[in-house]
C-alpha cells in the first residue's frame, strides 16, 4: 500500500513508529519480518545509522551513508546491506526517523568500507 504525503506527514507527528521489514535489502542484519522501532524526527544521525524514509510512496529502511550539508536542503545518501547499492538522495522532508532497535555491527561497517 502506497503512502500519500499527507499520511506520511501524520506519521512524522508521532514520537515513535513501529513497523515490520518486508524486503531483504537489509539482510542478514534485519531479516524479513523483523520488527523495528523508529525514533521519529531524530536529527542526531550519522554514517551507518539505520534510518527510515519515504520513497515513491513506500517506507524504506536502509543505512545512512552520507549527509551532504553543503547544499540546501541537506541531502541524505543511503545504501542497503544486501547489495550495497546507493539509493537516490533524499531530503529531510522524506526522512521519518532513526531505527533504535538495530545497529550495524562492526564487521558490517568494516566490510562496507573495505571490501565493496
Amino acid at each position: 500500500m502506497d503512502l500519500t504525503r499527507e499520511d506520511f506527514n501524520q506519521l512524522k507527528k508521532l514520537p515513535l513508529f513501529k513497523g515490520k521489514i518486508v524486503s531483504g535489502s537489509m539482510m542478514p542484519l534485519m531479516p524479513i519480518g523483523s520488527k523495528i522501532v523508529v525514533a521519529v524526527g531524530d536529527q542526531n544521525i550519522k554514517r551507518f545509522d539505520i534510518i527510515v524514509f519515504l520513497q515513491n510512496g513506500k517506507l524504506i529502511c536502509h543505512f545512512l551513508w552520507n549527509i551532504n550539508k553543503i547544499i540546501e536542503p541537506k541531502l541524505l545518501q543511503t545504501k542497503n546491506l544486501a547489495s550495497l547499492g546507493v539509493d537516490y538522495p533524499i531530503t529531510m522532508d522524506d526522512y521519518l526517523g532513526k531505527v533504535v532497535n538495530f545497529k550495524l555491527r562492526l564487521r558490517d561497517k568494516f566490510r562496507i568500507l573495505f571490501f565493496k
